[in-house]
């Protein structure tokens, strides 16, 4: 397997994994992304907003960046990161994550989170890395805990989907 950040080179395949684990989600009541099923997915607009984000100087808010792990020459499993929305918040990044199912509990989600967290490490201007993991994904929780991550907090019907309320986890690692 091989970890690498993703470039606009991979924007292609990323969207594709994205779609799949996208429409995954709710299967067996797991819910890991806050999309509905039926709800329209845009490729064309995630695809420009995606470059433009991926292409941004950090001093920008909302710049993201993404890592893939890589069997052979597919892409099996992602991860990104993006910052906040205001210049005063640019200091925390929001982690996501998703890997095929064939490839899940093989700790290939632990090895990425490692080269995101040095990654961050090695970047001046972030200090905290934020996930949220939705009730009844306790494996995930599992995992981020492992890797350092601690629960700062819970909300409580955080998200509607599906017709669904879900509870969300709030976790963060600090990297400095």
């Amino acid at each position: 397997m091989i970890f690498r950040q993703l470039t606009l080179d991979d924007l292609e395949e990323w969207l594709d994994q994205c779609h799949i684990l996208d429409m995954e989600s709710g299967e067996n009541g797991i819910y890991y992304g806050p999309y509905a099923r039926g709800e329209p997915y845009s490729i064309d607009k995630i695809r420009t907003k995606t470059i433009k984000l991926w292409s941004q100087d950090f001093s920008i808010p909302s710049w993201r960046r993404a890592w893939g792990i890589f069997d052979n020459d597919r892409l099996v499993g992602s991860a990104q990161i993006a910052a906040g929305d205001l210049p005063t918040s640019l200091h925390r990044v929001d982690l996501g994550l998703g890997i095929y199912e064939e490839y899940r509990n093989l700790g290939l989600g632990q090895k990425l989170f490692h080269v995101i967290i040095d990654w961050c490490k090695k970047e001046a201007s972030i200090s905290w890395i934020d996930l949220g993991v939705f009730s009844g994904n306790d494996i995930a929780k599992l995992v981020f805990k492992k890797v350092g991550f601690i629960e700062i907090g819970f909300k409580k019907d955080a998200w509607h989907v599906d017709g669904k309320s879900i509870d969300e986890t709030l976790m963060s690692i600090c990297v400095k």
